[in-house]
């Protein structure tokens, strides 16, 4: 069985589950399903009785519910592609039976929490189940209310700590919203916006990979929905020289006097990777001369951002003081998590405005590599264009050769000896005019 887009096929094998056609053997079956919320596990197979019943399940996937002959049943997980047996235990399941298994905690803790939901699915009415399955977020305060309603003054859920669940019954169906602070705490760390509910659901606190909320709620039914937090982050990047600038969002000044090679970080409200928290949705923004208001704004640079949730965005602009009416803003969407353990993710960004940088040839070599007769590593890019992301490895030595198109002269000093740290994502970007280019290095990882 292979995971597709967030739900698994569920095969017939014959010794664990139903025959495909219908119920006709005289066994007693239980139904079980599986989640992985281990966020440093790999990709597992789940076993039962030594037998795979679900194979290569990535981290915040997991199954609809299983058929599976009751009694007493032995239930592994297999690292996906190896014979090694990263947990095992053994579980009685009761004659029609209904069980969650999560996979949780750091892979060095690994553990299953297993939720009985037998009650849950035959009372005949709407359950939701909260689980508390994110290692590194702490006790926590979990406020369920109706849509669109300020904080209340009582949580719904108090205290919660790692690997505790509890369920609210008998819910009417509706549009919910699900809020989490720190224990104790009324800021709100996690905010899920508008929550349909209309049938039982089990909502699963994981640790996030994306965006600035630590957690993200997994929503699972028949399938597993990942619902991240509902702000995004944008993240912003001066790179018009000799002009100071106004950077208005939402009809308002954000950053006023914003300098040539200014970026968000080290500003009021902004993360220590530069990131400024905002709302998702569609944001308009605009840059324009110090000083030259919001009218001068938009006649100058703007436009309307889509961000999604959960999403991390770095905006350039770019361009020529002389040609300000040429400017552009450059919209990228980020990584915030290193591709593979050990890997440097790199991404290059032509930002400069000089007529001979465009367009530019990248060179990526170890250093002290003889480039003369290679062809460029990302030839003929633009102003606007950028190579996306590639995995180096960590901590080994590269040159990096911007070089005007056609040439293998570096026109950016200070990327000859360059060592990008391991389990690092960085972007660097290639920015100037005719006077001289220059660069700069962000970090993106969280």
């Amino acid at each position: 069985m292979k995971i597709t887009k967030n739900h698994l096929a569920v095969a017939c094998l014959s010794t664990l589950l139903a025959a495909c056609g219908g119920d006709s053997d005289s066994k007693d079956y239980s139904y079980v399903r599986v989640l992985h919320a281990s966020p440093d596990a790999p990709n597992v197979d789940v076993l039962v009785d030594g037998k795979a019943v679900l194979t290569n399940v990535a981290y915040q996937q997991g199954s609809g519910y299983l058929k599976i002959e009751a009694g007493a049943r032995d239930v592994s997980l297999r690292v996906s592609g190896t014979e090694t047996i990263a947990l095992d235990a053994n579980f009685t399941l009761n004659d029609d039976g209904y069980y969650s298994v999560i996979a949780q905690n750091q892979v060095a803790s690994l553990e299953f929490e297993v939720l009985d939901d037998t009650t849950k699915q035959n009372n005949g009415s709407i359950d939701v189940t909260v689980v508390h399955a994110s290692p590194t977020a702490g006790s926590v305060d979990v406020y369920v209310t109706a849509d669109g309603v300020d904080l209340p003054g009582m949580a719904t859920l108090k205290n919660v700590p790692f690997d505790a669940n509890a369920t609210l019954s008998e819910i009417a169906s509706g549009n919910y919203q699900v809020r989490i602070t720190g224990a104790g705490s009324t800021d709100v760390v996690y905010n899920s916006a508008t929550l349909p509910v209309s049938a039982d659901v089990t909502a699963v606190a994981v640790n996030s990979t994306k965006g600035v909320s630590p957690v993200s709620l997994l929503i699972w039914a028949d399938a597993v929905t990942p619902v991240l937090d509902a702000s995004a982050e944008v993240r912003i990047v001066h790179a018009v020289d000799a002009v100071d600038v106004d950077v208005f969002a939402g009809g308002a000044e954000l950053l006023g006097y914003f300098s040539y090679k200014d970026t968000t970080i080290g500003k009021a409200n902004a993360s220590a990777t530069g990131y400024l928290t905002v709302a998702s949705g569609d944001l308009p923004v605009a840059i324009a001369p110090a000083n030259g208001g919001i009218d001068a704004a938009l006649e100058t640079l703007s436009g309307t951002l889509t961000l999604e949730r959960g999403e991390s965005y770095t905006v350039i602009a770019a361009g020529d003081v002389n040609d300000l009416p040429g400017t552009q803003l450059i919209v990228l969407n980020d990584k915030r998590e290193v591709s593979a353990a050990g890997k440097a993710d790199v991404r290059l960004v032509h930002a400069a405005a000089a007529t001979a940088a465009d367009p530019v040839d990248i060179y990526v070599a170890a250093t002290g590599a003889d480039i003369s007769t290679n062809d460029p590593t990302f030839a003929d890019v633009t102003i606007g264009q950028n190579t996306g992301y590639t995995a180096l490895e960590g901590t080994t030595a590269y040159q990096v050769v911007i070089a005007a198109d056609g040439t293998k002269t570096p026109a950016i000093s200070g990327l000859t000896d360059t060592t990008f740290g391991a389990d690092s994502v960085t972007t660097a970007i290639a920015i100037g005019n005719a006077s001289g280019l220059d660069k700069i290095i962000l970090t993106d990882d969280r």
